[in-house]
């Protein structure tokens, strides 16, 4: 099946001198088909004496073989794409001049307007610091700012310069490892829409550096110090600890999935949800996490909970219905550095020496339910859709937390010594 490519005349609203826009008009099946604006607007008669006409006269004649080359570049397009058809390959194809395919940073802005779409702001401003910065350093020196970067010039040797300066920049490893994922993201896009050739890329040769992410994990005398010691009633602190604590109990849930909650989730026993980090970019449909309601769960939603709402409410009024994607991702960031300052400030309040964070409760609950219940039940309870993601995870935690629990595996061998030592006590 192919796609079928014709133009239309829009006549639904006249324009200020009485033409209508032409659009361009591409059908491949009764669910999938798009109009595309062109630089033409006509009159109903000079479309009629142009492009719909057999035989047009004088300077329709023209015009008909202008139209007739856009209809024509549209349906070879099309037939090139075959069952291959879909509207993002035909769309880069169609309108993206030669250059642009070519330019780095017309992509960047191509994917940055992608994931936006789907809701992933996150790695849409990922995606823009990773360009911003790469412009950057490429425009240094230069009078005006660069704004064409070839995938040629992103060579292994520029792209190890490009490390070395964002490290004199007092950047870590790791956000130079973000940024360049990334760009290895784009020319992965780039070669696979057959923009560039497979020989531009740069990441045979240039490894990507890896921060050392040593994951915090706080005890059980830590734990209880912060969760037994006297706040102000109704303060900022306790607000924080108590949504910290909340996290931790709830399979260490990320505070953008606390705040996604709908009163829809909440069900007799327990609660369930999706992780909104990889709900849109998994394959295969993902498991629901699922949270059992215990006394303090449901003590804590009663607090904090709204008082009652529709299925498709918010449960916790941190979010508000109307709001778009960025305004959320804005409040959640928000929030998440409201609960971050105030969980500090109790650390310092009561002399502690580590730093807490939003995370530490997600890799706090890790680490107890790696150490008490195993790998596999960890995956499950953090959402991972692999068994590998869960073991990549693991291996950033400290090698004491990873120590108590190859200890733990061994409790078996001390109980047994400890028989012996009974029996060689016991007389004859």
């Amino acid at each position: 099946m192919k796609a079928e490519v014709s133009l239309y005349l829009d006549t639904r609203r006249a324009l200020k001198n009485g033409t209508f826009p032409l659009k361009l008009h591409v059908y491949f099946t009764a669910k999938m088909e798009r109009w595309y604006g062109t630089d033409y607007k006509l009159s109903q008669f000079t479309f009629e004496q142009s492009y719909l006409a057999s035989k047009p006269r004088g300077e329709n004649k023209d015009l008909k073989i202008e139209l007739d080359a856009i209809v024509q570049k549209g349906a070879e397009l099309a037939k090139a794409l075959g069952d291959n058809f879909t509207f993002e390959k035909f769309e880069r194809k169609m309108f993206r001049s030669k250059a642009s395919t070519n330019n780095v940073i017309e992509h960047f802005a191509s994917a940055v307007k992608i994931l936006e779409k789907n809701e992933q702001i996150g790695t849409a401003s990922s995606y823009d610091c990773s360009i911003k910065s790469i412009t950057t350093y490429l425009s240094e020196g230069k009078k005006n700012p660069v704004t064409h970067i070839s995938f040629s010039l992103l060579t292994a040797e520029t792209l190890n310069k490009y490390e070395q300066w964002m490290i004199a920049k007092d950047c870590s490893k790791t956000t130079v490892g973000i940024y360049m994922r990334n760009l290895r993201a784009i020319f992965n896009k780039a070669i696979a829409a057959g923009d560039i050739a497979p020989e531009l890329y740069p990441f045979k040769t240039y490894k990507i550096p890896t921060g050392k992410n040593v994951k915090k994990a706080l005890e059980t005398p830590d734990l209880n110090t912060l969760y037994t010691t006297d706040v102000t009633a109704d303060s900022f602190i306790e607000k924080a600890r108590d949504f910290w604590f909340f996290s931790y109990q709830c399979n260490g849930m990320n505070f953008r999935d606390i705040a996604e909650l709908k009163f829809k989730d909440i069900h007799d026993t327990y609660f369930s949800f999706l992780r909104h980090k990889t709900k849109n970019t998994t394959k295969e449909d993902p498991s629901p996490i699922v949270v059992p309601l215990t006394g303090y769960v449901k003590d804590f939603i009663q607090k904090y909970a709204n008082k009652k709402g529709k299925p498709n409410d918010y449960l916790f009024p941190i979010f508000q219905t109307g709001m778009s994607a960025k305004e959320r991702h804005k409040v959640n960031q928000n929030f998440i550095r409201f609960v971050n300052q105030h969980m500090q400030k109790l650390v310092d309040q009561l002399g502690l020496s580590f730093r807490l964070g939003t995370m530490v409760a997600r890799h706090t609950f890790t680490t107890q339910a790696t150490r008490t219940m195993g790998l596999e039940f960890a995956q499950e309870a953090l959402g991972h859709t692999t068994m590998n993601t869960t073991q990549n995870y693991w291996k950033g935690f400290e090698s004491e937390a990873k120590k108590t629990m190859a200890d733990k595996l061994m409790e078996f061998a001390s109980v047994k010594q400890k028989a012996d030592q009974v029996e060689i006590e016991v007389p004859a």
